[in-house]
């Protein structure tokens, strides 16, 4: 009878694996069986088709035996048909006899046996539980469709269905129609915490490989007991509760992972040739297409059908749930033991053969299993398209790709470059690999591509033409061609869109047409920072921040709405959600670089903001370098807010990947704008001068930022009067009349004195084409120049706009890039006229940390401070110059004047750091 009411519930003790005759059984689990009990309470009839389907050794029978108990006779009988290999449509004269007990239906001589049993159905009499057990023997579809008709044909019959196949009562063409409760090898096996309970009750003494050996079985009952070697009697000893661990001498060879590997290689024994191949190419790789394995058995499609049946039956492989082709695991109680048989019953060529046929299977919905699995089989061309068609969801996975890169002989990175850009990638940021390795990676990669795209964007188009595009694009970039850089940026942003990412055909080796299933999309993350990088480094912010946009708003629909389409089959760690927030912090790592450079400070700051806040709350992490940009932009709101502690997280940050590190410029100038503000303008410079010479522990700097790094030495030389070597930094013909350069000829001008010239090179840039803080240094020059001019009215209204985009944009030490006197002039002069007020902000600039203005000494006055360098004495300074010594010191006292010192050794002191004694050693003074 079914058991509605009283449950056998959670023993004191779990219950110990007991012998019956000459058989060792698992106890039913208590869960499952309190589960039945608590579903028919209070509903018994309501559901009258339970299906117990699943692999040998689940303990089927045994379950549904302690769920019905074993009443003949009385209110609720039960009976059991067993149904039989050898005669598998017996079973319906089983039932009709079975039924004809409790039925009112007296059969007709001849008459159909299946019709005859639906009659006794509808006519009986009392309540029955029918129980069909060993059913795969009986599975054909049309049996299956007449069970699921027979258990709806009256309320008094209660059928149950044991087998460890079925043809359709599992599927929904029996659960469209017919209530099923259905009861897989999930419920049946045993969890974690019971196989744990179990050994302790056993007492079993706890080891690695009983651990191992138990995690392997997945809770199979079967693989349990043999893993355990219950049978044993060395090992165990039988008790009025079951059996326990007997101890003694034999305990010593006791070994579960051992008994679990023999369990499987005399698995072997029993199966057929078809079935042993299928099973040893399973044990290979994480799943297996029935595809594959009508390939590998080979014959009529009724042998691969049976082979199949045979291993699910017994459960050494396991159907994958998901659309499609069904597809296999091979169960991870045996995995181990045939993957290391097969290593020498299938040969190499075999193997690769099978790998790659099952990569071009998932290729287009499990990339990064097929990545591996087409370099395992050398089928490197087919790889790289792989990799082409998904480079971000494939360097998502970290150490995954890295091991299946690393592995990679030098001749093959050369013939697909895309390979060495992967490796380039996930190399890059590790501190561990050594700066000769990435550049002999660099050159790697240079040579790949030159021999793969030799006429450049010219080249005739292949399957991966964008991809290798895009990769030319950062390599000239990284090499300092901005102009060829610049140029493959144009060509491939255009066709970044997902509706304009051609499908990328892997090569089937042969002229029937192949599968193109891959969309690009899982590159095209990749694909627009890199673009974006490209437009920064050519000073094209619009652009950058036009992709890295799209960048974060591909991540956030990943995050938002995944795609749910990798299968089991995929090997992936790195989900959808959490790609996309690793390449959202990228984007927002990106754009708070680019507002940095850019000159929107206080926009970088609130990114900041939001990446520290995502990264605290989050396991999310930037790929590959590119939280590099956020640091840079750290750096420069430090010392823009007088933010010591802030600027040192970041240098300590990037300390790591210093030797590697391309925007190191970047960071080198926001040290010494610091320095500058706490401990001078002469200490910053030497900071600069002294970073930019470290060439052992820096890379050399990149075409990209040496502007950035020439003007702001000019700056600092500007301030302290050095205008010489300012000059000199500017004269290159290279530097060309970029914006910034124009304003820093601008600045010379106005340092040197020359208010007009100043005025005029300052007016000559225009907002567009300029950064926000070219912009704002363009009012700030404009102002002090317009006043030198005699303009006050236009150097008023141009300082009170310079304040207004610097509170915008937050670029306060914008107001010591001038000369302080006399843009403090200008100051009172816009505070009276009710403009702004940034008198307080200027007197509060440390004395070192403010720039002047000096007046050019005269012939005679340079002449005589190198005399009295040299001879340290009036008299001998004027015997040298044919002069007298009264002239001297009124040529000293004008020098005095005008370079803001007391006495001789500052005088000399000042004109050396301004360039103006050639060959006087400042140290020795």
């Amino acid at each position: 009878m079914l058991r509605t009411h009283d449950a056998s519930g959670s023993a004191a003790q779990t219950p110990r694996p007991i012998v019956d005759g000459a058989r060792i059984a698992l106890p039913s689990r208590c869960h499952l069986l309190q589960r039945l009990v608590e579903e028919t309470a209070g509903s018994t009839g309501s559901q009258r088709l339970t299906l117990v389907c699943a692999p040998t050794g689940y303990g089927k029978t045994a379950t549904i035996a302690d769920w019905i108990g074993d009443e003949t006779d009385g209110t609720h009988p039960v009976r059991w048909v067993h149904c039989s290999k050898r005669e598998p449509e017996s079973m319906w004269e089983e039932l009709a006899a079975a039924l004809a007990q409790f039925s009112e239906h007296t059969p007709r001589e001849g008459a159909d046996t299946v019709a005859t049993v639906m009659r006794h159905a509808r006519a009986l009499t009392a309540a029955v539980t029918l129980v069909v057990d060993d059913y795969q023997h009986s599975t054909t579809a049309d049996t299956d469709m007449a069970l699921a008709e027979l258990s709806a044909e009256s309320s008094r019959l209660t059928l149950i269905v044991i087998g460890r196949s079925v043809t359709l009562l599992d599927g929904p063409l029996v659960s469209a129609t017919t209530r099923v409760r259905l009861i897989g090898a999930a419920d049946l096996s045993l969890t974690p915490i019971e196989i744990s309970e179990l050994t302790e009750s056993l007492r079993i003494p706890a080891s690695a490989n009983l651990t191992s050996a138990l995690e392997r079985t997945e809770g199979w009952p079967l693989a349990i007991r043999a893993a355990l070697n219950l049978g044993a009697d060395g090992f165990y000893t039988d008790t009025d509760d079951g059996r326990v661990w007997a101890g003694g001498p034999a305990s010593a060879t006791f070994d579960p992972l051992s008994n679990l590997n023999a369990f499987a290689m005399a698995s072997l024994e029993i199966m057929t040739e078809e079935a042993r191949q299928v099973v040893l190419a399973a044990a290979q790789i994480d799943s297996l297409s029935a595809t594959q394995i009508r390939s590998l058995v080979g014959g009529e499609n009724s042998t691969t059908v049976e082979t199949i049946r045979f291993l699910t039956e017994h459960g050494f492989i396991v159907e994958a749930p998901g659309a499609g082709v069904p597809e296999f695991r091979c169960h991870g109680a045996v995995r181990a033991a045939f993957a290391e048989y097969a290593v020498g019953a299938i040969d190499s060529d075999q193997r690769k053969r099978l790998y790659s046929d099952r990569a071009r299977e998932i290729a287009g919905t499990a990339p990064f299993t097929a990545f591996r699995l087409f370099c395992a089989a050398e089928d490197f061309a087919a790889a790289e398209i792989t990799l082409a068609g998904n480079f971000t969801t494939i360097t998502d996975e970290g150490d995954g790709a890295m091991r299946a890169l690393r592995a990679l002989p030098e001749d093959v990175l050369i013939t697909h470059p895309t390979l060495t850009a992967a490796l380039l990638f996930l190399e890059n940021p590790r501190t561990g690999v050594a700066p000769s390795r990435l550049r002999f990676l660099l050159r790697v990669w240079q040579l790949g591509l030159q021999r793969r795209l030799p006429a450049g964007a010219s080249t005739p188009p292949g399957p991966i033409h964008l991809q290798l595009l895009c990769e030319a694009m950062v390599l000239n970039r990284v090499l300092g061609n901005l102009e060829d850089a610049e140029a493959y940026m144009h060509h491939i942003e255009g066709r970044l869109a997902p509706d304009h990412v051609p499908a990328l055909p892997i090569p089937s080796g042969s002229d029937e047409e192949t599968r193109a299933v891959l969309t690009g999309n899982g590159s095209l993350s990749v694909f627009y920072r890199e673009v974006a990088a490209t437009a920064l480094s050519v000073g094209d912010f619009g652009r950058a921040r036009r992709n890295l946009k799209r960048l974060r708003r591909r991540s956030e629909r990943k995050i938002a709405t995944p795609w749910h389409g990798f299968p089991h089959a995929s090997t992936r760690s790195v989900t959808d959600q959490e790609s996309g927030a690793n390449w959202r912090l990228a984007a927002i790592s990106e754009l708070a670089f680019t507002d940095t450079i850019d000159g929107h400070i206080r926009r970088a700051g609130e990114l900041v903001h939001e990446f520290d806040e995502l990264v605290a709350t989050t396991t999310a992490a930037a790929p590959g370098i590119s939280w590099v940009g956020i640091e840079i932009a750290r750096a420069h709101l430090a010392q823009e807010n007088g933010d010591p502690a802030g600027l040192r997280l970041a240098v300590d940050r990037l300390a790591p990947i210093g030797d590697r590190l391309e925007p190191w410029p970047l960071l080198l100038i926001a040290e010494a704008a610091a320095m500058r503000a706490t401990r001078g303008i002469e200490l910053a410079l030497a900071h600069l001068v002294a970073g930019l010479g470290d060439s052992e522990a820096r890379a050399p700097i990149p075409r990209a930022w040496c502007k950035y790094v020439v003007t702001f030495e000019a700056i600092l030389n500007s301030s302290i009067g050095n205008l010489a070597r300012a000059e000199h930094l500017l004269s290159d013909e290279r530097m060309g009349d970029e914006p910034v350069f124009k304003l820093e000829r601008a600045r010379l001008a106005l340092f040197s004195g020359n208010d007009v010239e100043a005025l005029l090179l300052a007016q000559a840039v225009g907002d567009p084409g300029a950064t926000k803080r070219q912009r704002v240094d363009r009012r700030v020059l404009t102002a002090v120049a317009a006043w030198g001019c005699g303009r006050p009215t236009e150097a008023v209204n141009a300082l009170g706009s310079a304040v207004t985009l610097i509170d915008k944009y937050f670029l306060p030490a914008l107001l010591m890039s001038v000369p302080y006197e006399q843009l403090r002039e200008v100051a009172v002069a816009a505070r009276e006229a009710g403009v702004c007020d940034i008198v307080d902000a200027l007197d509060a600039i440390p004395e070192k940390a403010r720039a002047h203005r000096y007046e050019q000494l005269t012939e005679m006055e340079l002449r005589t401070l190198a005399a009295i360098s040299e001879h340290r004495n009036a008299n001998q300074a004027a015997a040298s110059l044919f002069i007298t010594a009264g002239t001297v010191k009124k040529h000293l006292a004008s020098v005095y004047r005008k370079l803001g010192v007391r006495d001789r050794d500052a005088a000399i002191l000042r004109a050396g750091r301004m360039g103006l004694l050639d060959g006087v050693d400042e140290q020795a003074h």
